[in-house]
């Protein structure tokens, strides 16, 4: 393990997007300038502020630094608080701390305002050393940031860049850490641009927190690392085989340099280093001959997790109710189905909302790291109102509709479970069907599964697949019709609102308002109706326009 780790702050240990991005909508603003869409101004978040200003908007050297006050003004007071950390990144510092490790934050941004955000997130015990830019516009380039952290590192005794790791979502990092000889891991969790951390010859990179961790505290450092293609290594105290570059051996803990080889022994160097080909850093600490994955490989994955989400939601689900239903079995000493009809389908659905409630607690114990429960959305308290009743008036409007097309017909298997699922008391209904299976279904099919197509997939795309694959998960032609719109736009309402809360509340409302409207009020069957079908299409219709209009194109502006 490194001794000493180097961490940048903006897009590596926190998204700042929101505080960034609408400070300089301020900024730019003060010029006269609108910029509605925070997504063009997320080029904005690394680099030193002015040269950002005077490259995208042709400012003047003086323009620039009036806007970076501008900017100021707004980000010492609100801005740097509109900030959060990456999932797993708390645990993460506090672990490599623990480790004895040195800690140290390498940022442009103003230390002062460093400081703050280190102290507001809890973290700033973490790390011995903290540098950053100044007010005054001094040390504003990474290379003058990271030069400083290795002459405090110095002054304690730890100079040895060799023993160092720069961890950054920039090209900037990159060429910090090449700057001082230090290694370089890249995240791509970040603001980086499309092939910008390849181009700029990190010797790995990231795609997650988790995966960072794997990297820091999940390997065994065998060595130094080679530049691709320059020479291969086996572990330490051992021969690393011919050096490509000269035709010498060169032996692990020695040095062989010639050009812009690599040095075996000592890690790549002479800003020649990159993540592909043999013993790279990702071979040594990860055992994998890849820096990254291609596309289709970051899709498949993506696949392959909501796959395994799904699958263990619906196998731990099925274990819990076969163990419960065989408990009562030999509690009655007779065949559960000898029981009469409805104490028959009270304990399928006491087994049902007891299996849902397990299953919701083993999946969220294994993957709610990948579900984002805090919103970094600036969210409209009033834009509930019609998430609300888009919620019950579309499972009206769902439930109408497949009623009137008389689709039921074609799915026994959905009249069978429709009657063992109403057929039981109200009290049990509410909590297994209003509570339960929402807090469950979220975590798995928004929470994992539109989490993961998200990361791989444009919204539209995510939102559909995630809605196809909830759809097909209740395994009949009814439900997996209604489960479908349902789906897309819990999925929606994920991606508006940015916390996993959201979705659990339009699914409860949906869930009891079909409940209680169409099986506990005795005029229930009206609202099946065609007059009635319609009517609540249309409210459903206008509601997710007026959501649209309050939540949606307000996080569409601030998505991240």
């Amino acid at each position: 393990m490194f001794s000493c780790i180097l961490f940048d702050l903006d897009g590596t240990i926190s998204d700042p997007k929101q505080g960034i991005c609408g400070c300089v909508q301020y900024a730019l603003r003060s010029f006269g300038i609108e910029e509605p869409e925070l997504d063009r101004l997320e080029p904005f978040i690394g680099p030193p502020l002015a040269e950002s200003f005077m490259k995208y908007y042709n400012f003047t050297a003086e323009q620039a630094q009036e806007a970076v006050e501008k900017y100021r003004e707004r980000f010492s007071v609100t801005g740097k608080y509109e900030n959060v950390l990456y999932p797993g990144m708390g645990a993460l510092l506090h672990d490599l701390k623990a480790s004895g490790a040195t800690l140290a934050i390498a940022s442009s941004k103003p230390t002062v305002y460093v400081e703050d955000i280190l102290v507001h997130f809890g973290i700033r015990e973490y790390f011995d050393i903290v540098v950053g830019s100044e007010l005054d516009g001094r040390r504003v380039h990474k290379e003058e940031v990271v030069a400083e952290v290795l002459s405090q590192l110095a002054a304690r005794g730890e100079s040895d860049p060799d023993k160092m790791v720069m961890i950054g979502d920039r090209s900037f990092d990159v060429e910090g850490a090449k700057a001082i000889g230090a290694h370089c891991i890249a995240v791509s969790y970040g603001y980086a641009q499309p092939g910008e951390l390849e181009n700029a010859g990190a010797e790995i990179i990231v795609r997650d927190v988790e995966g960072l961790r794997s990297v820091l505290l999940g390997g065994t450092q065998a060595g130094r690392g080679t530049q691709a293609g320059t020479g291969t290594q086996a572990g330490t105290g051992t021969q690393a085989g011919r050096d490509t570059q000269t035709g010498n051996r060169a032996q692990a803990g020695n040095s062989a340099q010639a050009g812009s080889s690599a040095q075996v022994g000592t890690g790549a160097r002479a800003g020649s280093s990159t993540a592909t080909g043999s013993n790279t850093l990702s071979e040594r600490y990860r055992g994998s001959a890849a820096k990254t994955k291609t596309k289709s490989g970051q899709f498949w994955s993506a696949v392959g997790t909501s796959a395994l989400a799904m699958f263990a939601y619906y196998v731990i689900s099925l274990l819990i109710s076969s163990v419960i239903l065989t408990a009562v079995s030999v509690v009655y000493a007779i065949g559960l189905q000898e029981l009469e009809g409805s104490s028959y389908n009270f304990w399928l659905n006491v087994a049902s909302a007891l299996s849902t409630f397990g299953a919701f607690i083993i999946c969220y114990g294994i993957w709610h790291k990948k579900i984002q429960f805090h919103s970094t959305k600036e969210i409209d308290k009033l834009s509930i109102v019609p998430m609300v009743i888009l919620a019950a008036a579309i499972a009206i409007g769902m439930n109408g509709v497949l009623t009137l097309t008389e689709l039921y017909r074609f799915s026994p298997t959905f009249q069978r479970v429709s009657e063992m699922q109403f057929d039981t008391p109200v009290w049990l209904g509410i909590i297994s069907y209003g509570i339960l299976a929402p807090l469950g279904e979220e975590i798995v099919f928004r929470g994992v599964v539109y989490g993961q197509l998200r990361k791989v997939l444009k919204v539209p795309y995510a939102v559909v697949l995630s809605g196809l694959a909830f759809g097909l998960f209740h395994g009949n032609l009814v439900q997996a019709v209604y489960a479908t719109v349902i789906g897309c736009l819990l999925a929606l309402v994920y991606e508006w609102y940015g916390t996993i809360a959201a979705p659990m509340l339009f699914h409860s409302v949906a869930n009891l308002f079909v409940y209680v409207m169409l099986e506990l009020l005795p005029f229930g069957g009206v609202f099946l109706s065609v007059p009635s079908c319609v009517l609540f299409l249309v409210l459903s219709a206008g509601s997710l326009f007026l959501l649209w209009m309050l939540q949606g194109k307000a996080a569409l502006r601030q998505k991240g």
